[in-house]
């Protein structure tokens, strides 16, 4: 079902750029190899964009500990 599995790929790639996804090591290099295989070129602008996400939740996380103390 190709025309299913474009969707889903396009959710993944769209969790990494603007929702909050479980950071562990090994998920971050899946975007960034996911990445790199489907866009090649365009890569590094999902990156940015991959990257910005992840900083904006660790801003969010520490700013929540913070209120709760």
């Amino acid at each position: 079902m190709p025309y299913v599995c474009l969707f889903a790929e396009g959710e993944v790639f769209r969790a990494g750029v603007d929702a909050r996804i479980h950071r562990s090591p090994l998920t971050v290099v899946g975007y960034l190899f996911y990445s790199l295989a489907n866009y090649t070129v365009f890569a590094p602008v999902y990156w940015y964009f991959l990257f910005r996400n992840l900083k904006r939740q660790n801003a969010d996380s520490t700013q929540d500990s913070e209120q709760a103390t």
